[in-house]
């Protein structure tokens, strides 16, 4: 039995708006005519089945629920002033806090767009992941707080390439409102109430839940059968581990909208729009793993000290001047048609060979004193990397080295712009000492859009089918020792 219930309206009484004249902030104001009561609850029957009429039931595939509280700021928040300053608590007493509008629940409706678009990556994971039927959904039950919201999910989805057909779609909102946690489960009950006839076994319903107190994506499979009794064990139909995500209190966040994906799938040519999103998935998963990592926990929360910098550069360095090398490497090895590209990798090679100089000149200038770069190394992240890209070059064709491309060029197109402000207020370091990350953030742009033209020639000359998935394979490994590097930063 799972029950959900919300009574918002006791926030909402026009005599606490009155007593502040009505004068208060918008995204006070936004919430008090978003939210209504309600309360709902499913009773599951055995085994994980919810008994409908006509002779037919629905029954619960999977569940899946992931938090990114710890990824961007608070949205939905009770307790604070409007511009965040001041807590209810540091008032003298409760009346003066509610003068100051400080218990007044409150919604930053800028952030509700992020909300969406975190959460339709995450499906779109679930999906390539083989969560989804090939076949698609028959009935999608989407928890919005505001009409204006269908064509932000539904443009997400059809960036995605897993549009569901509006006349799919079902809601409540028009006549129940946003019942909060109750929401889903009152639409759930309503649609089997109104269109239960329509249902027919074998039908699948998505219930899609996004959560913008603390940015949740919450999501329920169901699968409409016939109603025959079932006396042996339930199988496993979809044993993936649910994804969860650690949180970290802290609110200290760069701008949220740098660190999308490299490549946004809508604006590329078509053909490349499925790899295109596929990368988008294994870069959501990678930039939320960087951003709980000790170093930009440290980095996000002022607490970055000079010698963390230097020891991050002291790994950084041997990584960096590695990576011309296993580019060219890579660019040897290609053979027959792909051959054609290997001029496009090479001048990409030349471009990024002096760039470890750049970043040991920092490293000098932050307080390093290692002058001899050849005794500098990488941590064990690095190490892995390294081995696995110079590996890889060294094989037949490796196409898939654009797909640890993708991974690199991206940190320092997204990851590392945002980190640099945050950098610069918190060390005690000349301007000179930030030259390389300004420098990669600026000119990976560049480099990724030569990335792109380099793909679509890989796509183009792949006669056996498997350039995709090698890409793919690539990234995956790549982002995953990535994200190790960033995890011995700061580790003795």
């Amino acid at each position: 039995l799972s029950v959900a219930s919300e009574m918002p309206s006791r926030l909402f009484k026009r005599s606490r708006f009155a007593a502040q004249d009505y004068n208060t902030d918008f995204d006070a104001h936004f919430l008090r005519w978003m939210l209504s009561d309600g309360a709902g609850a499913v009773l599951l029957g055995g085994p994980k089945a919810l008994p409908q009429a006509n002779g037919l039931r629905l029954k619960l595939k999977w569940t899946h629920q992931r938090s990114f509280a710890g990824d961007y700021p608070v949205c939905m928040q009770l307790g604070l002033t409007p511009d965040r300053s001041k807590s209810h608590l540091d008032f003298p007493a409760w009346g003066d806090a509610e003068a100051a509008g400080a218990l007044s629940l409150r919604q930053d409706i800028r952030l509700l767009p992020h909300l969406f678009d975190v959460c339709i990556h995450e499906y779109a994971d679930l999906a390539h992941k083989g969560w989804v039927p090939e076949r698609g959904i028959d009935h999608f039950l989407c928890h919005y707080s505001s009409e204006r919201f269908i064509p932000v999910v539904d443009d997400l989805l059809g960036k995605a390439q897993l549009s569901i057909p509006r006349e799919r779609w079902w809601s409540n909102l028009a006549w129940r409102g946003n019942t909060g946690a109750a929401s889903i489960f009152i639409m759930m009950s309503e649609f089997l109430q109104k269109e239960g006839k329509r249902l027919k076994a074998g039908d699948t319903v998505l219930c899609f839940i996004p959560e913008s107190g603390r940015f949740t994506a919450g999501y329920m499979l169901w699968e409409v059968e016939l109603n025959t009794p079932v006396n042996q064990a339930l199988q496993a139909n979809f044993p993936h581990k649910i994804a969860a995500s650690e949180t970290i209190a802290n609110d200290a966040l760069p701008d949220v909208s740098t660190i999308a994906a490299p490549h946004d799938p809508a604006t590329a040519p078509q053909q490349l729009a499925p790899l295109l999103t596929e990368l988008a998935s294994i870069w959501q998963d990678y930039r939320s793993n960087v951003w709980r990592t000790p170093l930009l926990r440290r980095i996000r929360t002022r607490e970055l000290q000079s010698g963390d910098y230097v020891r991050w550069m002291s790994h950084w360095i041997p990584q960096v001047r590695e990576g011309s090398l296993w580019m060219r490497e890579g660019a040897a090895s290609l053979t027959g048609d792909y051959a054609t590209l290997a001029s496009l990798i090479d001048l990409h090679a030349g471009e990024e060979q002096n760039d470890f100089k750049i970043l040991h000149s920092d490293y000098l200038k932050a307080g390093g004193t290692e002058t001899d770069i050849s005794k500098l190394r990488r941590n064990p992240g690095g190490e892995a990397l390294n081995a696995y890209l110079h590996g890889l070059a060294a094989t037949p064709n490796p196409i898939g080295l654009l797909g640890a491309i993708y991974i690199i060029e991206g940190t320092g197109q997204r990851i590392v712009p945002s980190l640099l402000p945050l950098l610069r207020a918190a060390l005690p370091l000349p301007p000179d000492a930030f030259r390389f990350l300004e420098y990669h953030g600026a000119n990976d742009e560049n480099h990724l859009e030569r990335w792109l033209i380099a793909v679509q020639m890989a796509l183009d000359l792949d006669t056996e089918g498997t350039a995709q998935q090698a890409i793919l394979q690539t990234a995956r490994h790549t982002a995953a020792m990535y994200l190790m590097q960033f995890q011995h930063v700061l580790a003795e």
